[in-house]
């Protein structure tokens, strides 16, 4: 056990398991958090104030968008999305999950969905599949830690799953590439419309 604590603090989560899932939590792990109907630069420049303290916000933003600057400071993050891709809703999925920003109600869903897949799947996997397949994500960009932010709470549930490091590493994959797909069609639509 050592060793497997070792590991995870070496992904930045010195203390697995270490937040509590208040009653009812665990069924909203990946229902929305927070979310936010961008309409113009008043409600970016918002939104981008309110949540430019989170974790992760700006590194998930940032990280399926190659074209905006990596240094974009976290209170303008939403603003640079919104000048590249126009209007859109601003969500976190699941009170640790990722932050997205999408063009509608329907990839929102999409996003929601793929990422209450690798949610589900996590659930019922073993610890170590968990941890290779986090370590795995994590050398592919520094937003890529699904898994390592699930795992602050006890939200696994047991290990009767077949689900595989590599099963898991799969759908994190598959949930960053809709992310950045997504991103960049709307930045393509957004373009071509200028």
């Amino acid at each position: 056990m050592a060793d497997l604590s070792a590991r995870w603090a070496a992904l930045g989560l010195p203390r697995p398991r270490s937040q509590p899932l208040p009653e009812g939590a665990r069924a909203r792990l990946a229902h929305l958090a927070e979310l936010r109907d961008i309409g113009g630069p008043s409600e970016a420049a918002r939104a981008g104030a309110e949540f430019a303290g989170e974790r992760w916000f700006r590194a998930d933003l940032l990280g399926v968008r190659p074209w905006l600057a990596p240094d974009t400071p976290a209170r303008e993050v939403v603003s640079a999305v919104l000048r590249a891709e126009w209007t859109g809703f601003l969500a976190l999925l699941g009170e640790h999950g990722p932050w997205v920003y999408a063009q509608d109600v329907r990839a929102l869903q999409e996003l929601s969905g793929a990422y209450a897949a690798l949610v589900t799947a996590a659930r019922d996997a073993p610890e170590t599949a968990v941890l290779l397949a986090a370590e795995r994500s994590l050398t592919l960009g520094a937003h890529r830690t699904l898994l390592v932010r699930l795992e602050v709470t006890p939200y696994r549930q047991s290990t009767r799953s077949g689900v595989t490091a590599d099963g898991l590493h799969d759908l994190e994959t598959m949930f960053w590439t809709l992310a950045r797909t997504q991103a960049a069609q709307a930045h393509a639509r957004w373009q071509a419309r200028r």
